[in-house]
């Protein structure tokens, strides 16, 4: 008797492993290397960011930075229910697929970490005009598909999703980028790494989580973990605010052939 077997679902291995070559150089299991391969302590990783990609949005944007893909749509503004309130409201909500981290969440009850979506509401919140859409709401959906780390997951989802709202045509103050910043220990020093990898993170001693409004030259939000010094934490976010500019100007670049695509004319502020 032949076997129950779906032929429309590929069985995937629920644990992969990557390939180790001969000439690999393997970091220590005790801490990551300060050392990187590829590019400087001050260098961050190439950033994909596209607009307009979900056609049933208001706005919409798609972003790859490292170990995270995030698809961003928002809706709105859209009438409230009651109560009345004197300005717009910001619903955002970030949910996992569940092949998004490793181990695999738990489809439909593992998939929605509250703590995410409130520290990205605090960074995102500065950034739009509120004051401008009375009882109405803006409803942000984020969807990760890939991560690494929470911190990453943050900066990258705080870039996408004004990339969406600004998509949507929604009045702002500016536009919001955040960035990651580790301090990782050597055997001799100090060393600052800008848009860390998991395992430079997960070894760091502290990490800067910045949000910001680069064309304004303001913070939206700042935290810290771990045990940093005052100098330590200056050097940190001072370069959290430099690595912005450069995301600000991918950001902006984006919108700006997003608009040009639709037939659009106007400039990203």
């Amino acid at each position: 008797m032949a076997t129950a077997f779906d032929r429309r679902r590929i069985p995937a291995p629920e644990v992969s492993i990557p390939p180790i070559y001969d000439d690999a150089e393997l970091e220590p299991e005790a801490g990551p290397s300060t050392k990187r391969v590829g590019r400087a302590n001050d260098e961050a990783r190439p950033i994909f960011l596209k607009t307009g990609l979900i056609s049933q949005a208001n706005g919409s944007g798609y972003i790859e930075s490292g170990g995270v893909k995030i698809a961003c749509s928002v809706y709105g503004p859209r009438p409230k229910a009651p109560p009345y309130t004197p300005q717009g409201t910001l619903n955002l909500e970030v949910k996992f697929a569940p092949f998004a981290s490793d181990p695999r969440r738990a489809p439909l009850r593992d998939t929605e970490p509250i703590s995410l979506s409130q520290l990205l509401t605090q960074s995102l919140t500065p950034t739009i005009q509120l004051h401008l859409f009375p009882k109405s709401s803006i409803d942000v959906y984020l969807l990760v598909l890939e991560s690494d780390t929470p911190t990453n997951v943050l900066s990258a989802g705080l870039t996408v999703a004004s990339a969406a709202i600004a998509d949507a045509g929604i009045a702002m103050y500016a536009l919001g980028t955040g960035s990651v910043v580790a301090l990782a220990q050597s055997t001799d020093k100090q060393e600052v790494l800008l848009d860390p990898e998991q395992g430079e993170e997960g070894g760091a001693e502290g990490k800067v989580l910045l949000g910001s409004m680069p064309a304004l030259g303001k913070i939206t939000n700042i935290l810290l973990e771990g045990s940093v010094g005052v100098e330590q934490a200056v050097e940190m976010i001072e370069k959290a605010v430099s690595a912005s500019r450069d995301t600000h100007t991918v950001l902006a670049q984006s919108l700006i052939e997003g608009a040009q695509e639709r037939g659009i004319g106007g400039e990203a502020e």
